[in-house]
């Protein structure tokens, strides 16, 4: 048969009506270092007590620093964080630090009991708790939390007061409905020893006036089972025998006594209420007579200011100033110089980060100086672009060592070729002229004679091809004399074909 699945209720998780994510406090639970599987345990006992507002299922890393959880906290809205710690000398330590500036109080842990120890011991009113109440955060009760009225004043008891009470949302009585409160928590100082006692409780409601064995025969929900035994009848001929112990039952006397009917706290006038509303619970309804009892669940602590510290301990800022110490104890001259140390400490510490600042702030504007400056430069290149090649050839012309050159101008002698040539050109023009009237001369004249019949000698006439080959060598011969000799070239006659 398959394993039934266990439904987590998580969505009714929150912040209670009327408040709202801002105002309620939200909580860290860590350990830090190497611990025992012991004070692991503890680690997830304290984790219910602070819940819904808290990180239940917070996996921490072995190489976790506790500077990685300020850096995360501000994005989560977590205003607290609790430590526990192993010493060295295997002393628990449990550090309860206010984000984000601080104070941080750091407490021992003389002793404490898990809450698997409190069910499996045999204590009266300790037991399991259902698991339904953990949806509301607990009540929290402090208890001589006063100044004493004999001795000395003590400043750390109004500290302490004041942090736990950050730990939880103040109750609103008014908007609150009876059935959100299901736990409380109690922390009890003691004037004598200096430490508090942090207990655990589950409130539960419970019929007036009736004894232990007949709530034994009620199956209730909602309350806690203190007992996992069913009563055995098997000794018993009648229900009246187990109910009033005649003889032939588990005792072999007569009626239950006062103590072991607890009738003295059912029936008494403390702690009978008539419900003001509906309670958790079968029968529970307004305005009934039930009997309020509290069953504690454990864990079980005692602690002891150690110290307390400005700031947060593990922070880039420091640990700030110790404002109290248990064990180290200063005179008024040592604890100024002790304060002006710090305090220079500190002014050191503000003039290298203003240094710094300065410093990334001057290389961030020489960076955008250099980015701007290139831009002004790659925009004005297309309209400077003439001028600075006309500076270009001034300064070339003003640099160039004239010594061992020629004195004639290149460009001048470049105008004398081109200027023969094109004398050339016309004179040979006026040549072909004249070869063109004389040729038709001839041609008239043989119009004249009618000897168009008769053939005529190609070896007396020159060939068109004969006269391409001399128009290339002029051509040949003008293009080198043009870049070796300023000199004309030779004039060529040219022959025309004439009839023998």
């Amino acid at each position: 048969m398959a394993r039934a699945r266990r439904k987590n209720r998580t969505h009714l998780k929150g912040p209670a009506k009327g408040e709202t994510e801002e105002n309620v406090p939200k909580s860290f639970v860590i350990k830090s270092g190497t611990v025992t599987k012991s004070i692991t345990q503890l680690v997830r006992d304290t984790r219910k007590i602070m819940e819904p507002n808290t990180a239940t299922r917070l996996r921490e890393r072995p190489n976790a620093r506790l500077r990685d959880y300020l850096t995360i906290a501000p994005s989560l809205k977590v205003t607290h964080l609790l430590a526990f710690t192993l010493t060295d000398a295997a002393n628990v330590h449990l550090r309860v630090a206010r984000f984000p500036q601080g104070p941080t109080l750091t407490f021992r842990v003389n002793k404490y009991s898990l809450m698997k120890d409190l069910v499996n011991s045999s204590l009266r009113n300790v037991g399991k708790s259902p698991g339904g109440e953990y949806r509301n955060p607990p009540l929290l009760v402090m208890n001589s939390f006063q100044q004493p009225q004999n001795g000395p004043a003590l400043p750390q008891l109004r500290l302490m007061s004041t942090m736990f009470q950050g730990l939880f949302p103040p109750i609103q009585v008014e908007k609150s409905a009876l059935p959100t409160f299901r736990r409380v928590l109690l922390l009890s100082y003691s004037h004598q020893t200096g430490c508090i006692s942090f207990r655990h409780f589950t409130i539960t409601v419970r019929p007036h006036g009736v004894s232990r064995r007949v709530r034994k025969l009620l199956n209730t929900t909602g309350t806690i089972k203190v007992s996992k035994k069913q009563p055995d009848l098997s000794n018993t001929e009648d229900i009246a025998d187990y109910l009033l112990k005649r003889a032939g039952s588990e005792v072999s006397q007569g009626y239950d006594s006062m103590s072991e009917s607890e009738a003295s706290e059912a029936e008494s006038d403390t702690n009978q209420i008539e419900l003001p509303e509906d309670y958790v619970g079968r029968g529970n309804k307004k305005g009934e007579r039930k009997a309020v009892r509290l069953i504690e669940t454990g864990p079980r602590m005692e602690l002891k200011l150690i110290k307390v510290v400005e700031g947060l301990v593990g922070s880039k800022k420091g640990e700030g100033e110790t404002v109290f110490h248990e064990f180290v104890h200063k005179s008024k001259s040592e604890a100024l110089s002790m304060q002006e140390s710090h305090e220079k400490r500190k002014a050191a510490k503000e003039a290298r980060r203003a240094e710094q600042a300065a410093n990334v702030a001057r290389k961030k504007a020489e960076k955008d100086a250099k980015k701007t400056k290139g831009k002004a430069i790659t925009t004005t290149t297309g309209e400077g672009d003439e001028e600075e090649e006309e500076d270009d050839d001034d300064e070339s012309d003003d640099e160039i060592d004239v010594e061992g050159l020629s004195d004639i101008d290149p460009e001048e002698e470049l105008e004398r070729l081109r200027e023969r040539k094109l004398n050339g050109k016309n004179q040979q023009n006026n040549q072909d002229n004249d070869d063109d009237e004389s040729e038709f001369e001839y041609e008239d004249r043989i119009q004249d004679e009618d000897d168009w019949n008769e053939d005529i000698g190609a070896e007396d006439v020159s060939s068109d091809e004969e006269q391409e080959e001399t128009d290339q060598r002029q051509d040949s011969s003008a293009s080198e004399d043009e870049d070796e000799a300023p000199k004309p070239p030779p004039k060529k006659k040219k022959t025309s074909g004439k009839r023998k």
